[in-house]
């Protein structure tokens, strides 16, 4: 009788511990989110011409940049929004070429806000992007269409860029 009760006690003990070791350390969530990193911003500016491999853009006085800061999750998502360059169209508008890196399993919406300063520093203007849909592991590159440029005619080619605020959605 007494190693029938011994038996059953180890079973339960592998079961207990086959259970609750099963569980993962970090309190769970989703696979892949990552709500740890360390704060920052970070822009680029030039004068004129087009950033990167834009494709060129003329003298538009596009700029390139890339995301700013933010925290846990927020953090994350601008992380994988890169801003190309950006810059003022024709019509005045305010404009920033994106390229998103979906590296999350399922596809998500993106939306983004980006703002523009002069040289100075001085805020001239935000462009936003809305629910742009990117399937899962592809990297996508779309225009966040913006406002007026509040700034002097002849500072538009001078402008820095950087994402402000970013979220994604299923």
């Amino acid at each position: 009788m007494r190693l029938r009760h011994v038996r059953a006690v180890a079973v339960t003990a592998v079961v207990l511990v086959a259970l609750t070791g099963a569980r993962k350390s970090d309190g769970g969530g989703c696979s892949g989110d990552d709500d740890s990193g360390s704060g920052g911003s970070s822009s680029s500016s030039s004068s004129g011409g087009s950033g990167g491999d834009s494709g060129g853009s003329g003298g538009s006085g596009l700029t390139g940049g890339s995301s700013g800061s933010g925290g846990g999750k927020q953090q994350k998502v601008m992380r994988e929004i890169t801003v190309v360059d950006c810059g003022v169209d024709e019509a005045g508008k305010t404009t920033a070429r994106l390229r998103i890196r979906n590296t999350g399993r399922m596809d998500m919406d993106y939306s983004a806000t980006v703002a523009f300063k002069d040289a100075a520093g001085s805020p001239r203007g935000t462009a936003v992007l809305e629910d742009f849909e990117v399937p899962a592991g592809e990297v996508l590159t779309t225009e966040a269409g913006g406002g007026a440029y509040t700034g002097p005619p002849d500072g538009a080619g001078t402008l820095r860029c950087d994402v402000v605020k970013a979220a994604r959605t299923l």
